[in-house]
């Protein structure tokens, strides 16, 4: 994927995930909703998506979202803080996610490049169900050639299905080790 280079914030990953985590907001969904620094849903216009979010709690985000459009894409972007990778084994993550019906989540690593950004695949989706499930991907950076070792800005994007959704993201966790 291309597009500009103008990229994420790049903010302290936890502290914003600790205040999600921690907090009792609520509001609602449009084609960018910032949930907290670096967190936020980004959708295609033509979805014209709607609904509305909550972040009880002791959880992230609980997603209720209508997608009336038809679009290309919606995912929520958590900007990192990984622009060198070189001398990691491995970057990933782990959440734990319910949905109201079966739903799959594609993961993936967002890098910028000269010309734009480039997306490397995490190779599992994550599968949600109405009991919630914890899931665990990592990528190893030295054997994955589509993802450069350095980058001005990465991000982890976790694209959602384009149609209505019913997401609870009870919990996340992003390594590099």
């Amino acid at each position: 994927m291309t597009g500009p280079v103008t990229g994420p914030p790049q903010p302290d990953l936890n502290a914003a995930l600790d205040r999600l985590r921690n907090g009792s907001d609520t509001g609602e969904i449009g084609e960018i909703t910032r949930f907290e620094t670096g967190i936020e849903l980004h959708a295609d216009a033509a979805l014209k998506v709607s609904g509305h979010f909550r972040s009880p709690a002791g959880r992230l985000l609980e997603l209720d979202i209508s997608v009336p459009g038809q679009g290309d894409w919606i995912a929520l972007h958590v900007a990192l803080p990984l622009s060198d990778l070189s001398g990691l084994g491995y970057v990933g993550f782990a959440c734990r996610a319910a949905a109201q019906g079966e739903v799959l989540i594609r993961p993936c690593l967002r890098s910028a490049t000269e010309d734009g950004q480039a997306d490397c695949f995490f190779p599992r989706h994550i599968l949600c169900s109405r009991e919630p499930r914890d899931h665990v991907d990592a990528l190893h950076p030295a054997t994955v050639r589509t993802l450069a070792q350095t980058a001005r800005w990465r991000e982890l994007v976790l694209f959602l299905p384009r149609e209505n959704l019913v997401w609870h993201l009870h919990d996340l966790r992003v390594f590099a080790v």
